[in-house]
């Protein structure tokens, strides 16, 4: 029995996980982010032990993972902002129509007018939301095929 799989270079090891790093981070669109933050501690432990062109596959796994956090804290953000103006909006007008017999409220749909305001703080967070998932399903995969093919994140293509 031979142990070859032991006097492996560390260097393949580090670059099986920056891979697995690229793959987590593309299917964090698809679970909720939780894969993005096992991608990033995983980054975080590794680029400093791995050689050069892999540390820098690892630094840009972090850098996906704090745009895409921001353009989704972004995202949340405008949209609770939007539904709260909404339903002050929807709330303003109950109040008119009185709070005395809350069981026989009724709100005519037709008499409320939602801002621009709103909608367009809605309309923001779902740009938001798009491009956050834009970029968690182009920079991982420009990650990995650059991993690949041996090429770190700073290099040219003609290197």
């Amino acid at each position: 029995m031979t142990t070859d799989y032991l006097a492996a270079p560390a260097g393949d090891n580090s670059q099986n996980l920056a891979m697995l790093g690229y793959a987590l981070l593309f299917a964090s669109i698809f679970f909720a982010g939780f894969p993005a933050l096992i991608a990033v501690v995983i980054a975080y432990s590794q680029r400093g032990a791995a050689r050069c062109m892999v540390s820098s596959h690892f630094a840009f796994q972090i850098r996906i993972f704090w745009v895409a956090f921001v353009l989704s804290l972004a995202a949340a953000g405008c949209a609770l902002a939007g539904v709260i103006g909404g339903l002050g909006e929807v709330l303003s007008m109950a109040s008119i129509t009185g709070w005395e017999h809350l069981e026989t409220l009724q709100i005519q749909l037709q008499d409320i007018t939602i801002g621009a305001r709103v909608i367009a703080l809605l309309a923001l967070a779902v740009l938001l939301g798009f491009l956050s998932s834009l970029w968690l399903l182009i920079a991982p995969a420009i990650g990995f095929i650059r991993l690949a093919s041996e090429r770190g994140m700073g290099d040219s293509a003609a290197a």
